[in-house]
């Protein structure tokens, strides 16, 4: 692969990218179908955690693959300053940016969804319902292998044509855009710790609420307690992740009114329900406190989804909806 030539270099990755992405993608969805299949009906449900053990291989080798596109990237971002030609960084995007959410996301499920051990039988169907359909997600709707990191792509091929062309004016308005893209975002610490947090977090709530949604169809307490488990795991790394994104939005987004973000505002939200469920399980043994109990679970979770998918159809700060 040409390494003098950063144009060159993005081209190729993107080339055996495509190439070696386009199959795995079609591995993926399936071995999601399979996951989906053996979910649904009791037919070789044995076979269920085997067929999760293979899409976790899979999607481990995509994930390899991917992070080996993000340092091609990196080598081919070198930044030169046009009114200094020295070179003020490159820019290293993390592996969990734009197209790529929805995989990371999968990834941790299925490997949590094969740790689990506690009713691992029971909520295996759940799992391989909420599996499948985050891999076939990933798959359809991020593209991360076929269209990967439009918004950075396009920035980073603007910025190198913009050095090629010999225009001083475009080369430094592109150089400015690109400089501050890496100081106050692609390469700050926030940006390797928060998002990764809230995935984690992400993983964890989804098999507590699988264990909820068993906790009520089965109504038996130790359900109940597997789902709290979970919860709690989830729990110190949604308010780690919220915390650190505290500091990082002051610093990205000063001058805009970012507290009004729908994003913002549905993650405060699901924070306080969790905190309610979490809370309210201490009470647990009153009259009728189950109920209300199995209702926070319920609403916390539907918060999470919600939460997510703001980020696509809310404007705001924190959104990619225009």
């Amino acid at each position: 692969m040409p390494s003098t030539d950063p144009t060159a270099l993005v081209d190729a990755a993107q080339r055996i990218l495509s190439l070696a992405g386009t199959p795995l993608s079609a591995a993926l969805l399936a071995a999601s179908a399979v996951v989906l299949g053996l979910a649904v009906t009791p037919l070789r449900r044995e076979w269920l955690r085997g067929s999760l053990a293979v899409l976790a291989a899979l999607l481990i080798a995509g994930e390899g693959l991917l992070v080996w596109f993000h340092w091609q990237l990196y080598l081919a971002s070198a930044l030169v300053d046009p009114r200094t030609h020295a070179v003020t960084g490159r820019i290293f995007v993390a592996p969990w940016t734009e197209s790529e959410k929805l995989y990371v996301w999968a990834l941790i499920l299925t490997v949590m969804a094969l740790l689990a051990r506690r009713h691992a039988g029971e909520m295996a169907p759940y799992l391989g319902g909420f599996v499948a359909a985050l891999t076939a997600g990933a798959v359809l709707i991020g593209q991360p292998f076929t269209r990967p990191l439009p918004d950075f792509l396009g920035m980073l091929k603007g910025y190198l044509a913009a050095q090629a062309s010999g225009n001083a004016q475009a080369w430094f308005g592109a150089f400015q855009q690109m400089d501050a893209m890496r100081l106050y975002y692609y390469n700050t610490w926030y940006m390797w710790v928060h998002p990764p947090l809230l995935f984690f977090c992400y993983g964890a709530f989804v098999v507590s609420f699988a264990a909820v949604v068993l906790m009520i169809r089965e109504r038996r307490g130790a359900f109940e307690t597997t789902a709290y488990r979970w919860a709690r795991l989830g729990y110190l790394p949604l308010t780690v992740g919220m915390l650190l994104g505290f500091p990082w939005a002051l610093m990205s987004w000063r001058g805009e009114a970012w507290w009004w973000s729908g994003k913002v505002n549905m993650s405060i939200m699901m924070w306080l329900l969790y905190t309610a469920y979490l809370h309210g399980r201490l009470y647990l043994r009153r009259e009728g406190m189950w109920k209300w109990v199995a209702a926070l679970a319920v609403l916390s979770f539907a918060a999470l989804v919600l939460t997510y998918l703001t980020t696509y159809v809310v404007p705001g700060a924190h959104s990619v909806a225009g």
